[in-house]
């Protein structure tokens, strides 16, 4: 009779025994699958929720601390300065799907009000408008679904390279264009006002900025610097429909803010502040003349160097849109290399999620543990189960042995004895664990998801703080409890079924082994008395 017969014979003449193991691995076999579900639902939900983040990211720089290098060390200003160059090197990496070089800044208007005005200035007063720019035909805020073209069209590439002197196009909001009786083909002005600084201010080395008309009175004004605009393009900005209470607050906040944005080509920016600076280098130049101050050379001094460099009052922006989310450590350990000073790190949209990542990390700690626990429980309590069940077989084993039945084959079906019981354990403790663990861990991470939505900050008032990505016109993604539980993900796949069962037979064998090994190392005689 051979080994495989033998076995079958063993389980059916004993179906109690049989029962007691089958109940034994069914029980623990659900919490090692019910462990392992949990973990693959926390792991799919973790990568669902990162792709719904905006896979952007920006090049920072800690200001105070490169301050602090400059006088102490002695270093370079223009150091700091984030070039087209090394845009353009980080853009080639492999990890990069679209990137854009951006410049930032604040021309005056007169005659422009801002869509959904809160804070009316008196007349005689200029409204600062917001300015970015962009190296490439298609804005990033499109590319990624932050904004609508609604009307027009984007920039040509001709467009990017240079323009009349002082004459540009824009692409504006159209809610912006209705408030200011703006259209396709319309032409506005704006312009950097200069104005000749007074002893007070010269002495302090900088002006603080006034909203009285007498402040702005033409006395006063060195030069005004002007760029003409043609509106070739209207944008909108849509709200996810599903917002509430304080997230649809503060994404309206945030989108009163960007629909006053204006789009235009870098270059335009670029020869707007260069002339700011110029001129206010000769405005501050004749002032320390006429009003004799001898304080003001180092600032003169510094303000000279900066023109020279070109970076005088110029923010300098960086977008890199990555391929995939998932690459984002591995791109900024390379990108890093790359970066001008120390004092540069990469900034991303994921640390909106980074307290939601690290509650779901916590969960994913908590499944591993219960997992360990659960597989030492399986191997010890099996084991002793096992030794038991041998320890009344002692006689069987040992007619076998000393029949000459080779051990290999005794220990070849125990386990088959065990394997197949075992088998029909886990079959049924996959469906009942995984049914199990889907409910425990849906609970669980909608729990932890709803205490992090409490801790998001929240507008004050009427007014959002403007930090970061909001300065560039990319909001971060708000999503609510009911939208992120969307991503949830306990669905069972091949390669779950495939590790359920790897798991689960690795774990009874490994307890079947050791008290077989055991009871085969005894000699017959023994084994018989």
């Amino acid at each position: 009779m051979n080994f495989f017969k033998r076995a079958t014979i063993s389980i059916t003449r004993k179906p109690v025994k049989a029962l007691i193991l089958l109940a034994l691995v069914f029980f623990l076999g659900t919490i090692i699958v019910g462990a392992i579900s949990v973990s693959n639902a926390i792991n799919n939900t973790d990568a669902n929720l990162r792709r719904r983040m905006r896979p952007i990211v920006s090049i920072s720089m800690d200001g105070f601390a490169f301050e602090q290098a400059i006088k102490e060390e002695d270093l370079d200003r223009r150091a700091g300065v984030v070039t087209p160059e090394i845009v353009r090197t980080i853009g080639a990496l492999e990890y990069i799907h679209y990137y854009d070089y951006v410049l930032r800044a604040f021309l005056n208007s007169f005659v422009f009000n801002d869509y959904d005005q809160r804070f009316p200035l008196p007349s005689g007063v200029p409204r600062m408008q917001r300015l970015l720019g962009t190296s490439n035909t298609e804005l990033v805020q499109i590319n990624q679904g932050i904004i609508e073209l609604v009307d027009g069209r984007q920039f040509a590439f001709d467009e990017l390279i240079t323009g009349t002197e002082n004459r540009s196009v824009a692409i504006i909001s159209d809610a912006f264009a209705r408030t200011n009786d703006l259209a396709l083909g319309s032409i506005f002005e704006l312009y950097h006002l200069i104005r000749y600084p007074e002893e007070s201010e010269a002495q302090r080395g900088y002006v603080v900025m006034n909203v009285t008309p007498e402040w702005w009175a033409d006395e006063y004004i060195y030069e005004k610097i002007v760029m003409e605009f043609e509106v070739i393009g209207l944008f909108d900005i849509p709200i996810e429909p599903e917002l509430t209470g304080d997230d649809l607050q503060h994404a309206n906040l945030v989108r009163r803010e960007n629909l006053n944005m204006i789009y235009v080509p870098n270059w335009s920016i670029e020869v707007m502040q260069n002339q700011r600076a110029i001129a206010l280098l000769s405005a501050w130049e004749q002032a320390a003349f006429e009003i004799i101050i001898d304080d003001v050379a180092e600032s003169l001094e510094q303000l000279a160097l900066d023109v020279g460099s070109g970076i005088e009052d110029m923010w300098v922006e960086s977008l890199f849109i990555l391929e995939d989310p998932a690459y984002l450590e591995a791109f900024i350990v390379v990108a890093t290399q790359l970066l001008p000073t120390e004092f540069h790190y990469f900034n991303d949209l994921f640390s909106d999620f980074d307290a939601i990542s690290v509650s779901l990390v916590t969960l994913q700690n908590i499944s591993n543990w219960i997992l360990y626990g659960s597989v030492y429980a399986t191997v010890l309590i099996l084991s002793l189960i096992i030794t038991l069940f041998l320890h009344d077989r002692r006689a069987e084993i040992g007619i076998y042995l000393a029949l000459g039945e080779k051990k290999i084959r005794i220990v070849v079906q125990i386990l088959m004895e065990v394997i197949v019981i075992a088998f029909v354990g886990i079959s049924l403790a996959v469906f009942t664990g995984h049914q199990i663990s889907g409910v425990i861990s849906q609970n669980m991470i909608q729990s932890e998801m709803a205490d992090q939505l409490e801790e998001r900050p929240r507008p004050w008032d009427d007014v959002v703080i403007m930090t970061g990505f909001d300065w560039l016109a990319i909001p971060p993604t708000l999503l609510s409890a009911d939208q992120m539980m969307v991503e949830f993900d306990v669905s069972l796949n091949v390669a779950g079924v495939i590790s359920f069962y790897m798991i689960g037979l690795g774990t009874v064998m490994l307890s079947a082994v050791i008290p077989v090994v055991y009871v085969v190392r005894l000699k017959p005689k023994k084994v018989l008395l």
